[in-house]
């Protein structure tokens, strides 16, 4: 069954977003704007740094140092919950573009639910 804008109620210009892109020229000014958001690229040497550190000061012995250790410890899980939540939002957010139809005749992108029975 075609599917029609929500906006214009067009079916002939509906298509989807992902498929049209990737017949854009490498060119072609929509090829920038409809982009797929890009990947999210952690970068785990902050919690890996401050994972070696707190295990240095842990096993020093001293209770100022164990105190530090358990701080950094406790930094280094959030740093890496964090990267993890992040990555986890843009992959959600590439999957959610992959599912997008396009209208070509009023320039609007909607997900397929929103999407009128043609």
């Amino acid at each position: 069954m075609a599917q029609a804008c929500p906006q214009c109620s067009e079916s002939n210009q509906v298509l989807n977003l992902a498929e049209f892109w990737r017949s854009l020229s490498q060119d072609a000014e929509l090829k920038a704007t409809l982009a797929q958001p890009p990947p999210y690229e952690a970068r785990y040497v902050v919690s890996l740094a401050l994972g070696a550190v707190a295990i240095l000061c842990l096993t020093t012995g001293s209770a100022p140092a164990i105190l530090l250790g358990v701080v950094l410890l406790l930094a280094a899980g959030g740093s890496v919950a964090w990267f993890w939540r992040e990555s986890a939002e843009r992959e959600a957010a590439r999957a959610a573009w992959s599912r997008l139809l396009y209208c070509r005749r009023c320039v609007r992108q909607f997900p397929p639910d929103k999407a009128l029975a043609a």
